[in-house]
């Protein structure tokens, strides 16, 4: 069994109406193909149906969400870009953690079905396409009970070290980028009490609104005046290394307008500045990709699972380890810019990953 919650929009004037999630799929194959007819065809509805769903809703707000202009196809209007982007900030910012209490709930439920009283397993990890690939094979397991929590790098050793959770996944940057951050890493690391298994190798850099308009061309840009940037949280590996990355630059976080503006994961950022609240943030290139975002790669770095060699041999640890290895965790990622899945379920040492 597999739970999925979402976000329900309701909108109310003088009747109160929720809105199908097919319109912001439909409005969002619109604002991306410059055609009514060829967003019908992406979202594989009737063009009469189409028509139908944007007259209900433009009828109810009073305003038209699409603009057709004959000879010049389909644009979203100023409505239409406000509702899109609106749900895409939502999305972004609610989906990850509603997908956390999705997996509790499955695991309750289970536990329940198959009368199984066995003790879950917790892991804190850094928000990632990888992971979410890894929770929904893990969901498709009978008899394994899991429960993931999305936090920053440091966050989830401090668990781990805390014994707040089972496993901790957390990300540094490859080659000698990675030097001024080891120590922060191995105050709460130990090669005999730790066991690390390599997830991914991915890469991370500047996203940017399509096209560039504002003409980033590296981490010096960000200290222009008319560049608007947003960050990530403290503790999340991603801020330690967008840190590093401007010392080595000598920028300092002042000079980078809206880095005090904060976003827990890759996702979110992307959604921002694909919604016009920044022109950049630091972030993985899948997120870049699946928000049609400009990308400037800066840095590749290694994502791991910290595992207590106390439970290495842990049946479930084993499991984690196969489908990592297996070809569907794999298949999930090769669509994904800026993946590197060789060393993926193996075990890495510390004088590999740690300077």
């Amino acid at each position: 069994m597999d739970i999925k919650f979402n976000i329900n929009w309701q909108l109310s004037n003088g009747e109160t109406l929720s809105i199908d999630p097919l319109l912001f799929k439909l409005l969002a194959e619109i604002q991306q193909q410059g055609s009514l007819k060829k967003a019908t065809d992406k979202t594989h509805v009737s063009y009469r149906f189409a028509w139908g769903l944007l007259t209900k809703w433009e009828k109810f707000l009073q305003q038209p969400l699409v603009i057709l202009e004959r000879g010049r196809g389909a644009n979203l209007s100023p409505i239409g870009v406000k509702l899109l982007n609106a749900n895409l900030q939502l999305q972004a910012r609610f989906i990850p953690e509603l997908d956390n209490v999705a997996t509790q709930f499955k695991q309750e439920f289970d536990s329940v079905l198959i009368n199984d009283e066995s003790s879950s397993l917790n892991i804190f990890a850094s928000h990632g396409i990888a992971i979410d690939n890894l929770r929904e094979l893990i969901n498709q397991q009978q008899n394994f009970q899991l429960d993931l929590h999305f936090h920053g790098s440091l966050e989830s050793l401090r668990a781990l070290a805390n014994g707040e959770c089972d496993i901790a996944g957390f990300h540094i940057p490859d080659g000698k980028m990675a030097k001024p951050l080891t120590p922060r890493y191995l105050e709460l690391l130990d090669q005999e009490q730790h066991q690390l298994i390599y997830v991914v190798k991915r890469n991370q850099g500047l996203m940017m609104q399509p096209g560039n308009p504002k003409n980033i061309s590296s981490l010096k840009s960000l200290a222009n005046d008319n560049v608007s940037f947003i960050n990530r949280q403290t503790d999340s590996g991603t801020r330690l290394l967008f840190d590093q990355l401007l010392q080595a630059e000598n920028i300092t976080p002042s000079q980078v307008t809206g880095y005090q503006h904060e976003e827990f994961t890759h996702m979110a950022v992307a959604a921002m500045i694909a919604s016009g609240v920044a022109d950049a943030g630091f972030g993985i290139a899948p997120m870049a990709e699946k928000f049609k975002l400009d990308f400037l790669p800066l840095i590749w770095e290694h994502y791991c699972l910290a595992v207590p060699r106390k439970i290495a041999h842990d049946s479930r640890v084993a499991k984690i380890i196969e489908l990592l290895q297996s070809d569907k965790f794999k298949q999930g990622l090769a669509g994904s810019a800026g993946y590197d899945t060789t060393q993926t379920g193996n075990t890495i040492g510390f004088k590999k990953l740690f300077p």
